[in-house]
């Protein structure tokens, strides 16, 4: 895949997301969105607050990456997608179609901590600033600025991989968020 065909991919993705967050998640009440089908599941809330965490850890980071190749003048490249071992295999594992269950490391599982709809709201508006990042990409060479990868990121992606792992995580736990509002009806 070129590099402007995954950016195109991302904005579509992300679009939709918002959309389906906005007509779907949005207009539901408190009790659905913090409705628990089953003792093991997260909530619609509890699935937001656990991708802001991610949001806030890693969207400041990938401004910092687009910026500095800006100043670095790595303009836009029409190459391939690179991809790192562990990035392969950390995207493979976001992706909502590979039908595995994941479990989430401490700090970043809110279960049964109390939110309430700021969590969607916030999430919403993590999602605007993914995809203007992922607009803001556009101009540069997505294989060449890293962004640290963790709470420490002192290992990293590259800015390409990093959009596309983030995007399939929302895509994953968004998923999620509809299958919890399908059956609360």
């Amino acid at each position: 895949m070129t590099q402007p065909e995954l950016l195109d991919y991302l904005e579509t993705e992300i679009r939709h997301l918002l959309e389906q967050l906005r007509s779907e998640i949005s207009p539901l009440s408190d009790e659905s969105l913090t409705y628990r089908p089953t003792q093991e599941q997260w909530t619609i809330l509890e699935c937001c607050a656990h991708l802001n965490i991610f949001a806030e850890r890693y969207i400041q980071r990938i401004e910092s990456a687009i910026h500095k190749a800006k100043a670095r003048k790595w303009g836009k490249g029409a190459s391939g997608v690179r991809y790192t071992f562990i990035a392969k295999w950390d995207i493979n594992r976001a992706n909502p179609k590979n039908g595995k269950k994941l479990r989430a490391k401490k700090g970043y599982d809110f279960y049964g901590e109390k939110l309430d709809r700021s969590a969607l709201k916030i999430t919403i508006i993590h999602l605007e600033r993914l995809l203007r990042n992922v607009l803001a990409a556009r101009e540069v060479d997505i294989n060449r600025p890293k962004v640290g990868r963790g709470k420490s990121g002192f290992f990293s992606y590259t800015l390409g991989n990093t959009l596309e792992w983030l995007t399939l995580h929302n895509r994953r736990h968004a998923e999620q968020m509809l299958a919890l509002k399908n059956t609360r009806l």
